[in-house]
């Protein structure tokens, strides 16, 4: 049996693969629990310096499965809250907490939690054959894996709406121009560039690049007062890291880092 996901760990990079190409890589409770394992893994391990998403096959992910959702049509509403919470939302609670980072590289079609899942990367490079669209609405659901929360801080309030409430495919080009891709490049480079870019990362000061990350998360939700307070204890820990001293030696004597030291 194909497993549904794939994972490795190469050269600092944890590279999650989706692998369920015959269904649009939408994701069942074998997949999910692959996933989950991976992020966890991806999480605690520190030969884990970034991470990389991507998907087998034509379309990068469908979202939930259909077929699923239609044999529980006739199930009481606690089903459904429970396979949100102590299912599909391991993987944004997760994500959440990972401090690395992480690059989706999205080709063919990403709808509905699919999309969501992309959304929780801090990074989306795109295949140029790429669309994307918050499709809950047309088969009548709400946003059920973060999407009306992420979308809005990443492309804006006006801009959201609309894509939240027609559910509409937006195109690649598009899409980078409102800032949902960070890049559009060919479909036969799509993978090499997603994972150059992971590597780039994972070669960086790891410290001092998920400290970062976290400030700039954290401090959505902070008032500038309270962010510099932060912050300023963010710079102790990374001014008394292994990597600000290679960076500072590096540079006064003309050479690149290595960070990896």
């Amino acid at each position: 049996m194909t497993a549904p996901l794939l994972f490795s760990i190469v050269d600092g990079v944890g590279e999650i693969v989706l692998n369920r190409p015959d269904a649009g890589n939408a994701f069942d409770e074998p997949m999910l629990d692959a996933w989950v394992a991976a992020l966890q893994q991806c999480h605690d391990d520190d030969a884990v310096r970034a991470v990389l998403l991507r998907a087998n096959g034509r379309h990068f992910c469908a979202g939930g499965d259909l077929h699923d959702m239609k044999r529980e049509l006739e199930g009481p509403p606690s089903i459904h809250k429970t396979k949100l919470w102590s299912g599909v939302h391991r993987i944004p609670k997760l994500m959440m907490q990972i401090d690395k980072p992480v690059v989706a590289a999205m080709q063919g079609a990403a709808t509905g939690a699919g999309l969501d899942m992309a959304l929780q990367c801090d990074f989306r490079v795109a295949a140029d054959n790429a669309r994307v669209a918050a499709s809950y609405v047309k088969i009548g659901l709400v946003p059920g894996d973060g999407g009306a929360w992420l979308l809005p801080r990443i492309v804006g309030l006006p801009r959201a709406l609309e894509m939240l409430l027609t559910g509409d495919f937006v195109e690649a080009e598009e899409g980078r121009r409102i800032g949902l891709f960070n890049r559009v490049v060919p479909l036969a480079e799509l993978e090499n560039e997603a994972r150059a870019l992971a590597r780039r990362l994972a070669d960086g000061a790891a410290t001092a690049m998920r400290l970062t990350k976290r400030a700039a998360y954290q401090g959505l939700h902070l008032d500038f007062t309270t962010h510099l307070d932060q912050v300023s204890s963010h710079f102790v820990l990374a001014a008394k890291s292994p990597e600000h001293r290679e960076g500072v030696n590096a540079f006064l004597e003309k050479r690149k880092p290595d960070f990896r030291v």
